[in-house]
């Protein structure tokens, strides 16, 4: 299925009375963001050609026990566009962002190219990262180009990020409103994300690391996200059956669970 109809133009993301929402300005570069809850701080981080509207499924849940932090990377959503950036950029607009709000320590959560993000911020700014939960993740480039799946229109055929145990009608149904993945707004993430290579740093981390990881991801595949596990100390890698790349929009009631579980317990 060619989902290209299930994107509509960017809307307001405001998620309730008790969010607040608003833009740092890091150096030149406005990052879009929105808080909510109280506990915690937890940082959302999302994937390539997403925004922080791919977390309202997972983040409002977790509001009760954390102040849920969801920004849109530079690049995306209602932040800056640059012309060109890097990983590195990425990692030095989130800890601009917790500079800017005063947060010095947070859980980490990232899907796909955020959990990258998220694995080179704990690597540079350790005492900043209480916890870590990467969700279909990998450590190092690889030959897998999600962007070609991304026609001149902006649409995807879902069908290649999604595993088989959600109907994918329930997939379509919980991405209704997402904004359209522009084609630009791929090469240029793509580019920032090019030969990235972590693994020899992954040691590096010293924050409580939960992975999760579905065993039908053919974006970021499992023994991507296994051989991240094995570099990570002490990493728990937990494997889904029957879920692809979409975990926030596959099982999002299985991520709640486990993030709230985890980053709970974590000291």
């Amino acid at each position: 299925m060619s989902s290209s109809d299930i994107y509509e133009e960017p809307k307001s993301q405001t998620r309730g009375v008790d969010s607040m929402e608003n833009q740092a300005h890091l150096g030149g570069i406005d990052i879009a963001y929105t808080l909510e809850g109280s506990g915690p701080p937890m940082v959302f981080i999302h994937g390539m050609a997403g925004s922080r509207i791919v977390w309202n499924h997972v983040a409002p849940p977790l509001a009760a026990d954390f102040e849920t932090l969801v920004y849109d990377c530079r690049g995306h959503g209602e932040s800056t566009h640059p012309a060109s950036y890097t990983l590195d950029d990425h990692v030095a607009d989130l800890a601009g962002l917790l500079d800017a709000l005063e947060i010095e320590r947070a859980h980490i959560v990232g899907h796909s190219m955020g959990s990258f993000i998220a694995q080179a911020f704990a690597i540079a700014h350790p005492e900043h990262c209480r916890s870590l939960v990467l969700i279909s993740t990998r450590s190092a480039a690889g030959p897998e180009r999600p962007g070609r799946l991304v026609s001149p229109r902006g649409g995807i055929p879902i069908k290649e990020f999604v595993g088989t145990k959600t109907p994918l009608m329930t997939v379509v149904g919980r991405m209704k409103g997402y904004p359209r993945p522009e084609p630009e707004i791929l090469r240029v993430a793509s580019r920032a994300l090019a030969g990235f290579d972590l693994r020899d740093q992954l040691h590096r981390i010293q924050a409580p690391t939960l992975i999760l990881q579905g065993d039908q991801d053919r974006i970021t595949p499992l023994s991507s996200a296994r051989e991240t596990a094995a570099g990570i100390p002490g990493a728990k890698l937990e494997v889904l059956q029957g879920y692809g790349h979409f975990l926030h929009v596959e099982c999002p009631d299985i991520l709640v669970d486990r993030i709230r579980s985890f980053c709970l317990a974590a000291p």
